[in-house]
């Protein structure tokens, strides 16, 4: 089976998984979070000059990556990593590919724990929404989704806080996403404190 074609299957099998299994309330791990984190990820690769087998790897694994919250948010990125090897192996897909696929979505865990390149790229993939001009939209479906997944109310304060704390220790690992992306961050960083500042002011 050729690279077009595994992936066209990795896809449409990824497609079928996220539009008709996923839980009503992953407001943010959704489809069109995957899709951004493919695009990304193959942003990335293409800037590297990653090709054949290794670029294979990156986007099957960025189609599989949240996979596992189909069965819950509990260990999602084991649950995936199992279910791309089930599927996989059932496409007799080599073992030491579906390793490396198994290694870079496990990387996505909070905290990122990439040990290779390709690890690396798919977990810059994974938080790229960190540089979007679109932030904040994204970081309210990810506040909604929290809350009505664990049953908690998160106050906007508490939310803000969190998020100047995530995006304030973050950096990105390949080299590409630092240069390219990190001072959108910082400047999504800087939107967010001047919104916890502007509703300190407010409660006073």
């Amino acid at each position: 089976m050729d690279s077009s074609t595994i992936i066209s299957r990795v896809k449409d099998y990824a497609i079928e998984v996220l539009s008709k299994k996923l839980p009503d309330n992953m407001t943010y791990h959704s489809i069109n979070h995957t899709l951004d984190v493919v695009d990304s990820a193959e942003e990335i690769a293409a800037k590297q000059k990653i090709k054949g087998d290794d670029l294979e790897i990156i986007q099957i694994a960025a189609w599989f990556h949240d996979l596992g919250y189909a069965k819950g948010c509990e260990n999602h990125e084991q649950n995936g990593a199992n279910m791309a090897r089930e599927f996989l192996s059932g496409l007799s897909y080599p073992p030491e590919k579906i390793e490396k696929i198994e290694g870079c979505i496990m990387a996505t865990q909070i905290p990122q724990s990439p040990k290779n390149n390709l690890e690396k790229i798919l977990c810059d993939a994974d938080l790229m929404h960190l540089a979007h001009q679109d932030y904040f939209k994204k970081a309210d479906l990810l506040h909604k989704e929290i809350e009505t997944t664990k049953f908690c109310k998160i106050p906007e304060n508490e939310w803000l806080r969190m998020n100047q704390e995530f995006l304030d220790k973050h950096c990105f690992f390949t080299e590409y996403a630092r240069k390219n992306y990190e001072v959108a961050v910082k400047e999504n960083l800087k939107k967010v404190r001047d919104r916890l500042k502007s509703w300190k002011k407010a409660k006073k």
